[in-house]
């Protein structure tokens, strides 16, 4: 099986990138991760658009993007450009262009930055099938260079810096025919474009991968920074996941999307992309590269050897702690650390997550109480009992004790694991665990790491706050032995960011959180984190779309009546697009989708096919409702 996390970086470098000026702002180099944001305000409106900026730049914005979708809307920045500098707002305009070379042409006169979506600049989207010859593929590639040269040498002429933006969603016919729907697919549709302006002598290119599915997503940002490491080139990469979502589940999937990416040293400039008010995609970003700007240091080393980006769950044995199964083919297990010494807050926590709904779907399937030589262990076990004989509402969590005291193992009844600290008197505590039929996991520190393989024992953690370098430095050096991935902070997007790169690394078979919250909060986070990874579904999916000059609809309010009548539908993705831009390719990830068409106007869509056209928006919600019990993916909400 590959093994993606052994190619990952053990230690922080930066990949080394070139400079790309976007007006007074540079990216990439030796400079910070740049955040940026996308204005939902109609591009016509000139006072709605400079009222949004106004606010994105308070925030601390550092790039702002205006869509470019019609004539009318090119026609109007000339005005935006005076209102920009009549309002003393210096930040670096961009237009974002889909399907009119002619607008990008025009636009470059008004803008510092260009972005176009090499998917849909020259080629519209037929879903056709066809088998293209080596000739024929040529023929398309000339194509590509009419239209696109002019647009290179006009941002030469004017100084205008240019993204060329791959979006899952929207890759052409010709790379789907030839390259399929894959992170591949996504890398030769940005270096098609590439590699006719390097022809030119242009370079004041960014580059993204987006999509809404964080494991495509790293994997073809990950194939990229690989190709262009091979072929010497150094331009920045812009992060983002294109559908995250609103509120914790759009946080925790920017999170691990572009989380995992900073992680590897991979990243020059990010947005995150939420179905919100544009200013609240600005702290969330820079909570996400605070840390990695404060780590910079000029450290421009290469980060990435080796060729398998896919991603693979690390191979590990098969266990069993108590009645829970572990490792292998088995979930990855949700637990979660307590402090022994406050039982009071404890039982108030577990009584009242007993009775959270969400427990129903998302059960803590293991409790590892943290105590000392003066703790009772029974005291846990009698608590656990006494809500579960009188309950009964789920699943009866595993015990885990976790312990540097030989004593309190003796003591462990009613205890599933223990949870050994330390290198310590091992060969005694691991008697004792055979004698007692006990699962041993040993916590080790991050200097004990170069001893895990020899340790002989099921389960290893790490007590680390390098968690995500560490971790896989450990998953380097063992062979089937399980990890359990421990994380304590108060911070959603630093547990989010941790777990998920992991995660989505292949390692861990079992996360346990500390440190954020109440315990039904901590076993929320940790299943919407796995859910985010894409490896535990355990509620409705929502691929949503960020609001944007494009969107034909109140993109907010819609989703917001969508979630209301399907978010009990365990394990359905809904896509929710705004245009048609991303839909059809985004919506090949989901189940369902809705899209709009026109104003006021909605088409419906299962998988990639559209299978119901330019519904009123008013009937829409419960046109979607009728198509998912039609294809038999709809139940009733249960009554609690």
């Amino acid at each position: 099986m590959a093994m993606p996390c052994m190619v990952k970086p053990i230690s922080y470098n930066r990949r080394k990138t070139h400079p790309v000026w976007v007006g007074g702002i540079a990216v990439g180099g030796s400079f910070p991760i740049r955040v940026q944001s996308m204005c939902t305000s109609d591009t016509k409106n000139t006072e709605a658009v400079i009222r949004e900026m106004e606010g994105l730049v308070q925030a601390g914005c550092e790039i702002i993007r205006v869509t470019v979708p019609t004539q009318a809307d090119c026609d109007n920045l000339p005005n935006i450009r005076a209102a920009m500098k009549a309002r003393g707002i210096k930040v670096p305009l961009v237009a974002d262009i889909h399907f009119t070379p002619s607008i990008a042409m025009q636009v470059v006169e008004y803008v510092d930055k260009v972005r176009i979506n090499p998917g849909n600049f020259v080629d519209k989207k037929l879903f056709k099938s066809k088998e293209y010859t080596d000739d024929e593929y040529a023929a398309e590639l000339t194509r590509i260079r009419e239209k696109f040269v002019p647009l290179v040498l006009k941002c030469q002429e004017h100084n205008v810096a240019m993204r060329i933006g791959t979006n899952h969603g929207s890759l052409s016919d010709r790379i789907m025919n030839r390259y399929g729907d894959t992170p591949l697919g996504m890398v030769e549709s940005a270096l098609e474009f590439l590699r006719i302006a390097e022809e030119l002598n242009y370079r004041q290119i960014i580059l993204s991968m987006k999509a809404s599915n964080v494991q495509v997503m790293t994997e073809a940002y990950r194939l990229l920074a690989s190709r262009l490491d091979q072929l010497g080139w150094h331009y920045p990469l812009h992060l983002g996941v294109t559908e995250a979502g609103e509120g914790e589940d759009g946080r925790i999937k920017s999170a691990i999307g572009i989380g995992s990416l900073l992680e590897d040293g991979l990243g020059d400039t990010i947005r995150v992309s939420l179905t919100e008010d544009s200013i609240y995609e600005v702290p969330v970003a820079y909570g996400l590269v605070q840390k990695y700007n404060n780590l910079f240091h000029d450290k421009n080393d290469g980060v990435f050897k080796g060729d398998d980006f896919h991603y693979a769950r690390r191979s590990s044995s098969e266990s069993v702690v108590g009645a829970l199964g572990l490792g292998s083919h088995h979930p990855i297990r949700v637990a979660i650390a307590f402090d022994a010494s406050n039982k009071e807050k404890f039982e108030k926590e577990y009584q009242d997550y007993l009775y959270d709904r969400s427990g129903l779907e998302m059960p803590l399937e293991i409790i590892e109480w943290q105590a000392d030589d003066k703790t009772n262990p029974q005291d846990l076990v009698s608590l656990i009992n006494r809500f579960h004989t009188t309950g009964g509402f789920r699943t009866k969590p595993e015990l885990a004790l976790v312990t540097s005291c030989v004593e309190l193992i003796k003591q462990a009844k009613g205890f599933s694991k223990i949870v050994w600290l330390g290198l310590d008197h091992l060969t005694e505590v691991k008697e004792l665990c055979k004698k007692q039929n006990l699962f041993l996991e040993v916590r080790l520190q991050e200097s004990q790491i170069s001893n895990a393989a020899s340790l002989g024992v099921s389960s290893i953690s790490l007590d680390t706050k390098n968690s995500v370098y560490a971790y896989r430095k450990l998953a380097s050096l063992l062979g089937q032995t399980l990890i359990n991935i421990t994380l304590s902070s108060s911070s959603l997007l630093s547990l989010s960011i941790s777990g998920g790169c992991l995660l989505n690394d292949g390692i861990g078979d079992s996360i346990c959180l500390s440190g954020f919250g109440d315990i039904s909060s901590t076993v929320r986070l940790s299943y919407n984190i796995l859910q985010g990874a894409r490896l535990r579904i355990t509620k409705t999916e929502y691929i949503s779309c960020p609001s944007c000059g494009r969107t034909l609809f109140d993109l907010q309010t819609t989703t917001d009546k969508i979630r209301q009548v399907t978010n009990h539908l365990k394990g359905v993705k809904i896509a929710v697009m705004g245009c048609i831009v991303n839909g059809p390719g985004e919506m090949a990830d989901a189940d369902f989708g809705y899209v709009g068409t026109g104003p006021k106007k909605v088409s419906l869509y299962v998988g990639k096919d559209c299978v119901e056209r330019n519904i009123p928006e008013e009937e829409a919600v419960g046109s979607l409702v009728n198509l998912i019990k039609k294809h038999g993916r709809w139940v009733e909400e249960a009554q609690l």
